[in-house]
């Protein structure tokens, strides 16, 4: 009963805390039904030993094999379905306690089962009963007070654009380190509350939710709001990347140049020297230094100062309107109890503001970068790129916002009139239902499993758009799934051909039994069932002497309580190595921590004399540790020194083995430790998991699959038809394709944080600094090539006819030499081998593509200017029109330049800290040539 509290406590939703108990029920009874079966045959074998010459341990051998099952299939689906884990964590003690004691009876009892399975579910009912009581708590308020929490946060970063970055004085907008570092931040606490908001909506719509919303009205809504993030996200980027700039031209002209390293650059460009310097000049994380060199050096940014300060006005004016809007659908959302919000906007009850014409406004801004070009009559220069993509960032951030407000309008109309809430169930299929679990869960189970869930995440969302497309194919499941061979990920551009080739090192058999096998192969390769299986000998081991032949060990091994060992290793029992080992000194420290507690209890209470004193003693006792479990980052010392003081006290309390009042105490930390040693031996010797080892893979995976996500990206914009089969296949192969690749990178970050657990005996500190730092270059990969995928659909088909279809045999160039380098990096991490002396430069690659392209822009562009849009209403004046149209071509086509220059930045940043990280080959003779 008191195992039961524990485990459905009142901290959660109480939505989530019926559906837990539903599921709870669901899966013991299989386990109590099993388990009944196996306990009554061992009755039925002892009562015709005699008679029938029988094995004189049989029942023991038919217990092990009974519990040898019920462990196995029950560890599998915990860690294949999350919504099973802590039900699971019930469904285990069934077999523990009831295929160990009683074993060598001849009368069968059921209520030793039956007394296992309704104990817990009043400790449950309890739980719930206090959460209904007091402060209630719903998963449709959390949710709503996530939403209220991430619209507070964009309103944080436009006041922070607005206030901190957009300075009154045009010489110091855009060029404030400190502003800048200040947004980073503020977008920085965005993105963490827009994950909890996307958590917080998933569990309301997982589960049994009382509220006036239905969750699912919620869903574009977040939609709206994570692709408004991104944006902002990249206007970051983008005015830091600038501020650098400006202050870097601002230092070059207080310092004089060399004339002869001037010199070396222009040469090396106009011939084509291959030669790099890998990322050096990309600016560290936490760091204000801007070294000389790189990519950066060998673009000149002109005239970045004087654009700024031409459209300031319109973008400030237009931040501010953004500002207004945003505040004013928080009002109206609050109001109408959509959401809540720790920060109230009483003041902007009655504003006024109109988006639409905000962004009319900002398309002025465009007009006059437009003009000024037209009056320079000269090549488009990189110095444009930057305020081009701000442009382009605010534009779509504008777009959404207006979305948003139609549908916070849409989302309040949906509410119907009455004074109390209704109840929502869940509408989803029970597959999908169980494949998700909850934060609050999350919240009391380590990082391993949040990395196992969100894996097993990506992999259904992978098989389920495999089935999609090839539903007669049983191979197809297996073959492209993100966590398999490099060779193999993302190697879907066969999608949409009648006849797809076959790499021969992956030919299927051509027997049935090939095929047999080869479906074997792969189930025993996926991680529930190594899971399964270390667990399950884990427990025989453990559970060994209660089924050994010798006489007494039975009675010798449920007189000391040898069951707790095996409770002991049920919950520190983890995927990787670092982590089990994290958790067992969790174990000791909380089973001292709550055995000592119990002893105290007990001793003050004079164990069962003063069963007040005890209730007192306990309620003391248990506060601290429900605010470590709740509200610390130790969840897990709190969650065990709760189960063992209930555990202490309630044995020492009853009393049913007659034991002095210390014995419980020193058993409990002796079985403890038994478990422990057993955990880590079998950790260390089925399947051992290192998470430094699934970091390296995962990492040069996606450097991998970055690679081929940019060549894909890059060849949409090739195609001259956007209406085609092939493009539109290829688009949203690319889309889907993002997705998985931004949660790849996510579960990576939170599998490097497992791997600071893992003990290194034989080598130094584990670099953790640079593989975050690696990371987070990544993920700014992964949204610049996002970038190109919003910007390329964009482009006019008169546009890609004149200047991008003539040059895309050097954009195959560019996007090969980008897919070679990433390669190349990811071999070096996946073989933790030294980097080659000289790397691939993407970046002559860009040059060069860059160079043509604008002159081929330049020659084209009076006919492009003439060009207007048949579709466009929002001017009367056909020159408006014009001007209008030829901006837009303007902003759209350097802004995809933006994003080539910023790729190939962060992929030489991640090539520098690379070399740091495995070395690189130099030839001693040629040092200063070759590499310098």
């Amino acid at each position: 009963m008191v195992l039961g509290t524990i485990f459905f406590n009142a901290s959660g939703a109480a939505g989530n805390q019926v559906v837990e108990m539903i599921l709870n029920i669901l899966i013991m009874i299989p386990a109590c039904i099993w388990c009944a079966i196996v306990s009554y045959l061992c009755t039925v074998y002892n009562r015709h030993i005699q008679s029938a010459s029988l094995y004189s341990n049989g029942a023991g051998v038919i217990a092990s094999l009974g519990f040898l099952i019920s462990v196995f299939l029950t560890a599998y689906f915990r860690l294949k379905y999350p919504r099973l884990l802590i039900p699971s964590l019930q469904a285990f003690t069934i077999p523990f306690f009831g295929l160990t004691r009683n074993i060598y009876a001849t009368s069968f009892d059921v209520m030793s089962i039956v007394g296992i399975f309704y104990p817990t579910l009043i400790g449950g009912g309890i739980a719930l009963m206090v959460n209904l009581i007091l402060w209630p708590e719903t998963a449709a308020r959390i949710s709503e007070v996530s939403f209220g929490s991430a619209l507070s946060s964009i309103s944080s970063v436009l006041d922070c654009i607005d206030t901190e970055v957009l300075k009154d004085h045009v010489d110091i907008a855009f060029s404030d380190l400190a502003a800048s570092k200040k947004l980073r931040q503020t977008i920085q606490k965005l993105d963490t509350d827009i994950a909890k908001m996307q958590k917080s909506r998933r569990e309301a719509k997982y589960e049994i939710v009382i509220s006036h919303y239905c969750p699912l009205w919620y869903k574009s809504f977040a939609k709206t709001m994570d692709g408004m993030t991104q944006n902002l996200y990249g206007l970051s980027l983008a005015v830091e990347r600038e501020a650098y700039i400006i202050l870097d031209q601002k230092l070059q002209t207080h310092q004089k140049v060399n004339p002869a390293t001037r010199l070396q650059r222009q040469y090396a460009l106009e011939n084509g020297d291959t030669l790099m310097s890998q990322g050096s000049e990309y600016i560290a994380i936490g760091t204000n230094k801007l070294e000389n060199g790189g990519t950066v050096s060998r673009i000149e940014y002109k005239f970045i100062s004087r654009l700024n300060s031409s459209v300031q006005p319109e973008i400030k004016q237009f931040v501010q309107t953004c500002a207004h809007a945003m505040k004013s659908i928080r009002y109206r959302l609050e109001t109408h109890r959509a959401i809540h919000s720790y920060l109230s906007c009483v003041d902007h009850a009655n504003g006024q503001y109109d988006l639409t014409s905000a962004l009319v406004n900002l398309d002025n801004a465009k007009v006059i970068l437009q003009k000024e070009y037209e009056e320079r009559q000269s090549e488009p220069t990189e110095d444009h790129y930057l305020i081009f993509t701000i442009l382009f960032c605010l534009t779509q951030f504008g777009q959404k916002l207006v979305a948003l407000d139609k549908q916070a309008t849409e989302l309040i109309q949906k509410r119907k009139s009455g004074r109390f809430p209704r109840i929502f169930f869940p509408h989803v299929h029970w597959r999908k239902w169980l494949e998700q679990t909850g934060e609050h869960v999350q919240t009391e189970n380590t990082v391993t499993e949040h990395v196992l869930f969100g894996q097993q995440h990506v992999l259904n969302r992978e098989d389920t758009r495999r089935s999609e497309h090839h539903p007669d194919s049983s191979e197809g499941t297996s073959a492209f799934k993100p966590s398999g061979g490099i060779d193999k990920r993302m190697s879907i551009e066969s999608d949409w051909e009648d006849k797809a080739s076959v790499a021969l090192q992956h030919a299927p058999g051509n027997h049935v039994w090939n095929k047999w096998l080869y479906t074997l192969n792969v189930w025993c390769r996926t991680d529930p069932f190594r899971y399964a299986v270390k667990f399950t000998v884990t427990m025989e081991l453990l559970a060994l002497m209660a089924w050994l032949p010798i006489p007494g060990v039975n009675e010798l091994y449920n007189n000391n309580h040898g069951q707790w060992a095996l409770l002991s290793a049920m919950v520190v029992f983890n995927f990787t190595v670092g982590s089990t080992l994290t958790q067992c000194v969790y174990r000791v420290v909380a089973t001292v921590i709550g055995a000592i507690c119990g002893y105290l209890s007990l001793l003050a209470a004079g164990r069962n004399a003063n069963p007040y004193v005890l209730a007192v003693m306990i309620l003391i006792f248990q506060v601290p540790m429900w605010f470590t479990l709740l509200g610390s980052k130790y969840p897990r010392i709190g969650f065990i020194s709760l189960l063992t003081l209930a555990v202490i006290s309630s044995t020492g309390y009853i009393d049913t083995n007659h034991e002095d009042l210390f014995a419980p105490v020193w058993k409990r930390t002796l079985t403890a430790i038994i478990a422990i040693l057993v955990v880590i031996v079998i950790d260390h010797l089925l399947w051992p998991v290192w998470a430094r080892t699934m970091v390296r893979k995962h990492l040069s995976d996606l450097l991998i699959a970055t690679g081929i996500q940019y060549s894909k990206v890059a060849s949409l914009v090739c195609q001259e038809n956007t209406q085609s089969y092939r493009y539109k296949s290829t688009l949203l192969d690319a889309q889907i394709n993002a997705k998985v690749l931004k949660r790849q990178q996510q579960m990576t970050s939170q599998m490097l944080e497992l791997a600071v657990m893992e003990p290194r005996i034989t080598k130094g500190t584990f670099p953790i600094d640079i593989y975050r730092q690696m990371l987070y270059h990544e993920r700014n990969i992964l949204y610049w090539i996002d970038h190109l995928l919003k910007t390329q659909q964009f482009i006019s088909e008169h546009v890609r006819k004149k200047i991008m279809n003539p040059l895309n045999p050097y954009r195959k160039e560019l996007a090969a030499a980008v897919h070679l380098y990433l390669f190349t990096l990811a071999g070096s991490l996946r073989t933790k081998s030294s980097l080659p002396a000289s790397l691939p430069s993407a970046e002559m690659a860009r040059q060069i593509l860059q160079k043509r392209q604008s002159e081929v822009w330049h020659q084209s562009f009076h006919e492009l200017s003439r060009v207007v849009d048949p579709e466009d209403n929002t001017a009367n004046d056909e020159e408006t029109r014009r001007q209008k149209r030829s901006a837009e071509n303007q902003i759209y086509w350097q802004t995809y330049a933006a994003g080539s220059v910023e790729v190939i930045m962060e992929q030489e940043a991640i090539g520098e800290l690379m070399v740091k990280l495995m070395g690189q080959h130099i030839f001693k003779a040629a040092t200063k040539d070759w590499i310098e």
